[in-house]
């Protein structure tokens, strides 16, 4: 009895586990924290567990909380290479909030922000990422500006300190709406020691771009069509990305047409020829 007692709670433990690293993906940090808290419940010294309900509160700002999970964590584990690491930045965060009266502090995480709608948002990895130890205090939820200017997009944090910048097409494409009247968001999807990735949304489009959507569908690598630029050097890649699906659709047809008045010359050719 007590081995199946002992394979039951193994059980238990994988598949919350899974559970809460399908929810962590999904940036959904409020209960990935609930589910690791209640594997710890039965399973407290569980090294990995501890591990990721300190991620989960460092992504939601509880830097505190955070902090004494990776501690216990390396208690448990001292060679434990993620809780130290974790737990030396924590401390150092702590250290600079200290002499820091404006320190940010911990504050509701809002779903909606990471709901993506087709033609309206973008969600990308930031270049040109500013060192971490200036961006640390960051987590998922916060809001961003968008400054546009010499055809670059910087992002700034909500202090006005520069974070990173967008990649160069979805950039282009944002200057070029934000000039013609659009305006845009952003907010961070998940920050790590390595990368920073955003979700872009319009908020307001201008009349005038009623038709054109800010970001045509995401599998834009992927065309079930050749890109005429293949063939067509002085089609410039960028210029191409801003065309709308109706001039695609004018351009397939008129295609259509002379090859239809081609074929039709053809055919009046070759008979011509037979007689």
């Amino acid at each position: 009895m007590a081995v199946f007692q002992s394979e039951d709670r193994q059980r238990m433990r994988r598949l919350q586990s899974e559970k809460a690293i399908q929810l962590a993906m999904q940036n959904r940090w409020q209960e990935a924290a609930d589910v690791n808290r209640l594997i710890l419940e039965h399973f407290p010294n569980d090294v990995d567990t501890l591990n990721r309900l300190g991620k989960a509160l460092m992504e939601l700002g509880r830097f505190a909380d955070a902090r004494s999970q990776y501690q216990r964590s390396v208690d448990i584990d001292p060679s434990n290479g993620i809780a130290v690491k974790n737990l030396a930045r924590l401390t150092k965060l702590a250290e600079d909030a200290a002499e820091t009266p404006t320190a940010v502090h911990s504050k509701p995480v809002d779903p909606s922000l990471f709901i993506e709608e087709s033609g309206k948002t973008a969600v990308t990895d930031l270049m040109d990422v500013a060192p971490f130890t200036g961006i640390a205090t960051l987590t998922a939820g916060d809001k961003l500006q968008l400054k546009a200017e010499g055809g670059v997009v910087r992002v700034l944090a909500p202090g006005g300190s520069a974070i990173g910048q967008l990649e160069p097409k979805i950039a282009l494409r944002v200057t070029r709406l934000i000039a013609a009247g659009n305006r845009y968001s952003a907010a961070i999807t998940s920050i790590d020691e390595s990368h920073v990735r955003i979700i872009v949304r319009e908020e307001y489009r201008d009349p005038s771009m009623r038709s054109r959507p800010s970001f045509p569908t995401q599998a834009n690598e992927i065309r079930p069509y050749t890109k005429d630029s293949v063939f067509r050097p002085d089609l410039d890649d960028e210029d191409e990305d801003m065309m709308d699906e109706a001039d695609v659709d004018v351009e397939a047809s008129d295609s259509t047409e002379t090859d239809m008045d081609a074929s039709a010359n053809n055919e009046d050719t070759d008979h011509d020829d037979d007689q």
